[in-house]
């Protein structure tokens, strides 16, 4: 039986694409997220997405504020970058079939509630877990 696409922050999986040149961290140590990645690997085909470098953002970065419902990157505007990169995300999920995105809580691109990507996929039907 095939397993069911899923959408995945990049960086959970370990791989360096967060803003500061790193993954996710744990400790101060650069990690992914191992026994999450173990556990959707069982039941699931992993589709990785980084909304900000599939955008053309390098890493590292500076770090993005979200300030009224924009994306402010050293002073500067970058709301039309994370909506790219959200809009690159939304179609790897529909191309794949995937029905489910696993982001990177707290992330101004992949958080459920605040990142452009998270509410992009929950605009369009998603199911977005943060973590």
């Amino acid at each position: 039986m095939p397993r069911a696409p899923v959408l995945i922050s990049r960086c959970l999986l370990g791989i360096p694409c967060r803003y500061h040149g790193r993954c996710t961290t744990r400790w101060g140590r650069p990690i992914g997220r191992p026994a999450l990645v173990a556990r959707l690997r069982r039941k699931h085909r992993l589709i990785p997405v980084c909304p900000e470098t599939d955008a053309g953002l390098p890493t590292p970065r500076p770090p993005t504020r979200i300030v009224d419902g924009r994306w402010i990157m050293d002073g500067i505007d970058v709301s039309d970058i994370f909506e790219r990169g959200a809009q690159i995300a939304l179609e790897a999920a529909t191309k794949h079939g995937c029905e489910k995105a696993y982001l990177l809580r707290g992330s101004p691109s992949c958080d459920r509630d605040v990142g452009a990507t998270g509410i992009l996929l929950r605009q369009h039907g998603f199911i977005v877990r943060s973590v």
